[in-house]
């Protein structure tokens, strides 16, 4: 089903955490507001599914979102990684180095996916960066791979399922 090239099963074999920006990634970047202010976005149902599954493997999950969002905290509340959702964070590689040593991690056993210029220290930095092919164009010179999904439709799953292809704790069929 996917084309997983030596170089990448190589970044991705080292994963143990993958990291997720929200709007554009885990969202279509559409955001939806009430006339009383109250934000809503649309999470996609197999990207959760997916967090769950990558979890389920061993692999720890994060998320670093530069808007302050009530939502994206209720949408995972009750998949056991609520410590290390970070909403409202403009400096998301300072960020992913304080999650890093929470966790005692190597950025080269970090996946991030992300789709915009604030990404990008994040995406320099880790091992294996990640975006969706509806990515702002500066974004794509500094990732790894480009999901076939875009972002919002899907993007995070299928980010998840080549890493495990890669580990091969899932089959690639």
């Amino acid at each position: 089903m996917y084309n997983i090239s030596d170089k990448f099963k190589n970044k991705a074999q080292k994963i143990k955490m993958i990291g997720f920006d929200v709007d554009g990634v885990l969202t279509d970047g559409s955001i939806f507001i009430a006339e009383t202010g109250e934000v809503f976005k649309q999470f996609h149902a197999l990207d959760g599914h997916g967090m769950r599954l990558a979890a389920n493997f061993g692999i720890k999950i994060c998320i670093i979102s530069a808007r302050k969002s009530p939502s994206v905290h209720k949408r995972f509340e009750g998949f056991g990684f609520e410590s290390d959702i970070y909403t409202g964070v403009i400096d998301k590689w300072s960020c992913m180095q304080e999650i890093m040593m929470i966790h005692n991690l190597d950025k080269d056993e970090i996946a991030f996916i992300g789709d915009d210029s604030l990404d990008i220290p994040v995406l320099e930095q880790v091992g294996l960066a990640a975006c969706p092919p509806n990515a702002h164009f500066s974004v794509q010179k500094h990732i790894h791979y480009i999901t076939e999904k875009s972002g919002g439709h899907g993007a995070a799953r299928e980010l998840i399922d080549v890493i495990l292809i890669a580990q091969e704790k899932i089959p690639n069929s």
